[in-house]
C-alpha cells in the first residue's frame, strides 16, 4: 500500500467514525365530554421533514439524534455506523468498515438560540486493521480525540463549521518522518441546502493542517419517504508533500451514502 493511499484512508476514516400530536382543547370546561379536535396543519408542500440531519457525507452537524431513535449509515459499502440517542441532546455510535474499523463515539449537542447549535463529540479506537498478506507489513491504526462544531440554521437549511484534533498511533511509518505516532488537526465547512421538495444539495471542505491534506465533498441527498436519504457525490482529494516539493491536484473520488432512521416517534 502506498504512501498516498495511508493518507488518504487515514484522513476519511474517523469521519465516517416526531409523529404530530392532536391536541384536543375543551371550550367548556363544566363540559367535560364535549371536545374540540385541533388537526396539525398540513405541511408546506416545498418543505419535506429531513430525517438526516446530524451529518453531511464526511463531516458532522452539531445536532444529536432525538431521545430513542436509531441512525443507521454507510458510505461506499465500506463503512457502516449505527446511532443512538440516548437523550435528546446526546448521541452514542459505534462505526465499523472492511478495514477492520472499530471505534466508538460520543456527542453533546448544546442549544444556543433556535437557529445556532453547537456541538461536542470525543471519539476512539482502531482506525485500520489490515492483513499482512495485503500490505507487506503489520498494518494497524488507533487513534483518540475529539471535535468541536457550530451549525447555523434548522435541520433542513444549514452551515457548519468545525475543528478536530486526534492523536494517531500506528504499527508502521506511513508519513516517512521516522516516527509511528503524531497528532492530526482538522478544519472544516459545512453546508446543506433544500433546492426541491425531496432533494438537498450537500458541500463541504476540510484540511489537516500538520498533515497538508485537503479534501471535502459535493453532492447531492435524496429523501425517500419520512426516515430515508440516500446521498451522491464526489470526494476531492489531494495533499501537498513539501519534502518533495510536490502538491498532488484534487483527484475526484464517488461517494454513494445512505441514512436510515429507525425508533418510535413520540
Amino acid at each position: 500500500m502506498n504512501k498516498a493511499s495511508i493518507i488518504f484512508l487515514l484522513s476519511i476514516l474517523p469521519f465516517c467514525v416526531n409523529a404530530q400530536e392532536v391536541d384536543y382543547v375543551i371550550d367548556d370546561p363544566s363540559k367535560t365530554k364535549v371536545r374540540k379536535q385541533n388537526l396539525p396543519s398540513l405541511p408546506d408542500d416545498n418543505s419535506i421533514p429531513n430525517p438526516d440531519y446530524t451529518a453531511y457525507f464526511l463531516n458532522a452537524t452539531a445536532y444529536t439524534l432525538d431521545h430513542k431513535k436509531i441512525r443507521l449509515s454507510g458510505t461506499d459499502v465500506v463503512f457502516v455506523k449505527a446511532s443512538y440517542g440516548l437523550m435528546d441532546n446526546f448521541t452514542a455510535s459505534v462505526n465499523l468498515s472492511i478495514l477492520g474499523t472499530f471505534t466508538g463515539s460520543l456527542k453533546q449537542q448544546f442549544n444556543l438560540t433556535d437557529q445556532v447549535k453547537a456541538g461536542i463529540s470525543v471519539s476512539g479506537g482502531r482506525l485500520i486493521l489490515l492483513d499482512s498478506d495485503l500490505t507487506q507489513i503489520d498494518s494497524t491504526i488507533y487513534f483518540g480525540g475529539g471535535q468541536a462544531m457550530l451549525t447555523l440554521g434548522d435541520r433542513q437549511d444549514n452551515l457548519t463549521i468545525g475543528t478536530g484534533i486526534y492523536y494517531v498511533k500506528s504499527s508502521f511509518d506511513f508519513l516517512g518522518n521516522g516516527r509511528e505516532s503524531f497528532t492530526s488537526n482538522n478544519v472544516y465547512v459545512a453546508l446543506q441546502k433544500q433546492i426541491s421538495r425531496k432533494l438537498y444539495l450537500m458541500a463541504e471542505g476540510m484540511y489537516f493542517l500538520n498533515t497538508q491534506i485537503f479534501t471535502g465533498a459535493i453532492g447531492i441527498k435524496a429523501i425517500i419517504g419520512d426516515r430515508i436519504s440516500l446521498g451522491a457525490g464526489v470526494m476531492p482529494f489531494g495533499y501537498n508533500d513539501p519534502t518533495a516539493n510536490l502538491v498532488v491536484e484534487p483527484i475526484p473520488i464517488p461517494l454513494i451514502s445512505f441514512r436510515y432512521i429507525l425508533g418510535r416517534d413520540r
